[in-house]
């Protein structure tokens, strides 16, 4: 049951399917929206190269996360109409976004090998600019995926997709650099 769940957010975040193909599941949603808080709590401990990690302001980052997720995509769908999208629309971007946070993992495991290394070789140099290469690759999928969901459950062009699709970036790093 799960790889066939995980199989259809394959599909979207692939760009072969629509949200509306995806289960229309509560549970689903909260357990969903967990796997995704604990990725991202995860990688900001990874990437905390200064060991300053703080628990406590990263529970509050990624739960203020979640809820902007939630109010915006909210606000997206009452303004058209659409709220009983809700939580198949949250679903899948949330599991979509878990896919490519996923996807990121490797790039935070060698970050510190790459933060230590240093530049005048051209070996530390080509890796990172692979590395810089693969986050922009990564955060772009990311943001395509958003507008790509947003796009099926507004049912509107792609203009307005990727108009909504920076909203969201734009409400997710405002409450990010907010607590952390």
């Amino acid at each position: 049951m799960w790889e066939a769940i995980l199989k259809r957010y394959w599909q979207v975040a692939s760009f072969k399917d629509s949200p509306a193909n995806t289960p229309y599941s509560l549970p689903l949603l909260v357990f969903v929206a967990f796997l995704f808080f604990m990725l991202i709590i995860l990688q900001w401990f990874m990437a905390d190269m200064k060991q300053q990690f703080e628990i406590t302001s990263s529970i509050a980052a990624g739960g203020s996360l979640i809820i902007v997720y939630v109010i915006f995509t909210f606000l997206l769908l009452k303004v058209n109409g659409k709220v009983n999208r809700l939580v198949q629309t949250l679903t899948s971007l949330l599991a979509c976004h878990f896919i490519v946070h996923i996807f990121a993992l490797p790039l935070l495991i060698v970050a510190p090998a790459l933060a230590g290394a240093t530049l005048g070789h051209s070996i530390a140099l080509l890796l990172g600019f692979i590395y810089l290469i693969l986050t922009l690759i990564l955060t772009v999928w990311q943001f395509l995926v958003t507008a790509h969901v947003y796009k099926y459950a507004l049912d509107v062009d792609n203009l307005t997709s990727v108009l909504a699709s920076f909203g969201l970036l734009a409400c997710n790093i405002l409450t990010v650099s907010f607590w952390r």
